[in-house]
């Protein structure tokens, strides 16, 4: 393992069936390292269905490689029933419960009605992940630490559940902590449970939500778990999404679907805190260059450049999901294309909630192709024994 001042963190976003883009990604970056490195990443960390990575990684924490190739069957072989209930009975159920909680007078359903039923992901989770090995994987030097995070209903802080070598301490900062314990299933079910579409997630005494909601500062997890340098693999573009087709005159523009304004809030959740905390990283960033060395202000330390390498899709995956529209289960594809999310903007929901083999093996081959399209910044990259100034969006900001 390197030193703690180089240990590169690996940050894997929220984003439903788009985590798919990551493991293509992940395939590229393996192909791309040098035989002999086991685990190039001695801290990861993961929010959403990139906590579903993570752990699966940190359950290989030994190989790097073999963990991707999991990660790879796993996606390669995903359908929607494996995650949640697509039949039209569950869905008018829960639909019914809906409407009922929303007319009920404050006697609607004990439980928080939600829009899908995602037990199925419990038992795909137990089958298909041995999280137990993360502990012996941090013993032996493999791994550093592993952090999933969860949003808490109780207390509205963003909390990063961890396992990790001794030396890394538990934090606390506004509205978000770090809290040591032994990750278990139910702390992936807690970071996947997006508000009003899954279920929250019970974790000891406590009600959790998906952990991108009050995540204001996702980059801070890897640091505080030891990592100096940071591979983010996002799942969405920063630069918004593009409208299909020619946009409707505003005097005859229709109102926004319920797909459409969904769509944009899961957006919203996890990609817009991503974005901002990586622009303010890349302002200090420019900062500490103007910054002689050693310099600082009396009796505070000088501070450190944090390198980030930020990889994130070359396309639209809203109007990408569309061509696989017709693969949903025949309830799921009535509901969402009754809200307005098969066509157009509102296809962010649909690419969110579209688990199924076909669209996760589109976008492994666009993650990958993405990777191997920047093939010298990521060898480049991972080589850098120190720190160093380095752009993070290379395509936007010059």
């Amino acid at each position: 393992m390197p030193p703690a001042e180089h240990a590169t963190g690996l940050v894997l976003s929220g984003g439903g069936a788009r985590a798919a883009y990551q493991v293509g990604a992940l395939r590229a970056i393996a192909k791309l390292l040098p035989r002999g490195n086991v685990q190039p990443f001695p801290v990861i960390c993961g929010t959403s269905a990139g906590a579903i990575n993570a752990a699966l990684l940190g359950a290989n924490g030994d190989s790097f490689r073999r963990g991707v190739a999991r990660l790879v069957r796993w996606w390669r072989k995903i359908v929607v029933t494996d995650v949640y209930r697509g039949d039209l009975a569950t869905l008018s159920r829960h639909a019914l419960r809906l409407i009922g909680s929303l007319g009920g007078g404050g006697h609607g359903p004990r439980s928080a009605p939600t829009l899908l039923d995602n037990s199925p992901l419990a038992s795909l989770l137990q089958s298909g992940i041995d999280i137990g090995r993360v502990k012996q994987h941090i013993e032996s030097g493999h791994l550093r630490a592993l952090g999933i995070n969860a949003t808490s209903y109780g207390t509205g802080h963003a909390v990063t559940f961890f396992e990790a070598s001794g030396e890394v301490a538990e934090w606390r900062r506004a509205r978000r902590r770090g809290e040591r314990c032994r990750l278990a299933i139910e702390h992936l079910m807690a970071s996947t449970a997006i508000p009003f579409v899954f279920p929250a997630a019970r974790v000891d005494s406590d009600f959790y939500m998906d952990g991108s909601v009050r995540q204001i500062a996702p980059l801070s997890p890897p640091l505080h778990l030891g990592a100096r340098r940071i591979i983010v693999l996002a799942v969405g573009q920063f630069t918004g999404q593009s409208a299909t087709g020619t946009p409707p005159l505003p005097d005859r523009a229709h109102q926004p679907s319920l797909g459409q304004i969904a769509g944009h809030a899961l957006s919203s959740v996890f990609l817009d805190n991503l974005g901002a905390d990586l622009e303010r990283l890349y302002q200090v960033n420019r900062l500490l260059r103007l910054q002689q060395p050693g310099e600082s202000a009396q009796g505070v330390p000088a501070a450190s450049n944090i390198d980030v390498f930020v990889l994130f899709p070359s396309r639209d995956l809203g109007a990408f999901a569309l061509r696989y529209a017709d693969r949903l289960p025949r309830g799921v594809h009535y509901l969402l294309r009754g809200q307005g999310s098969t066509q157009g903007t509102g296809a962010n929901l649909l690419s969110y909630l579209l688990f199924d083999r076909e669209f996760a093996r589109a976008l492994m081959k666009l993650g990958h192709d993405d990777a191997m399209a920047r093939r010298e910044e990521l060898v480049g990259f991972l080589d850098g024994a120190s720190p160093g100034y380095l752009p993070l969006f290379p395509r936007e900001l010059n």
